[in-house]
């Protein structure tokens, strides 16, 4: 079977590259944008759930930037170990805040088991 990105540098051989960079550059903006609308939702939303849902986006936008970022020349892979403890963060931080929405629910149902089983429990 024949390789279409050895075949396209066959062909066109610095084509291929300008092209490869002109996409990341373009996926580059198109995330910073994105990373913007979820400092929008940060600062401008009522809800934990949603602001939480904002920082994790925008970490996992964050960790797609710093992909981007690598691929562009000079090409490094020395960020890859950044990007997984970047991952690890949000992910934690994800499950922290989660934990924290969730809590005061149990809370709230236990004491409304407790109020209505009151007199059962003296």
């Amino acid at each position: 079977m024949i390789n279409l990105i050895t075949l396209a540098k066959a062909v066109h051989p610095g084509k291929l590259d300008h092209i490869v960079e002109l996409l990341t550059i373009f996926s580059i903006v198109v995330i910073a944008l994105g990373m913007i609308v979820c400092i929008h939702m940060l600062i401008y939303r009522r809800h934990l759930a949603e602001r939480a849902l904002a920082v994790d986006t925008f970490g996992v936008l964050l960790v797609g930037l710093v992909v981007l970022y690598s691929i562009l020349p000079p090409a490094t892979p020395m960020f890859m170990d950044g990007i997984l403890v970047l991952l690890l963060l949000s992910f934690a931080g994800t499950v922290a805040i989660a934990q924290y929405i969730g809590r005061p629910h149990a809370k709230r149902k236990n004491n409304k088991f407790k109020q209505k089983h009151s007199h059962t429990l003296n």
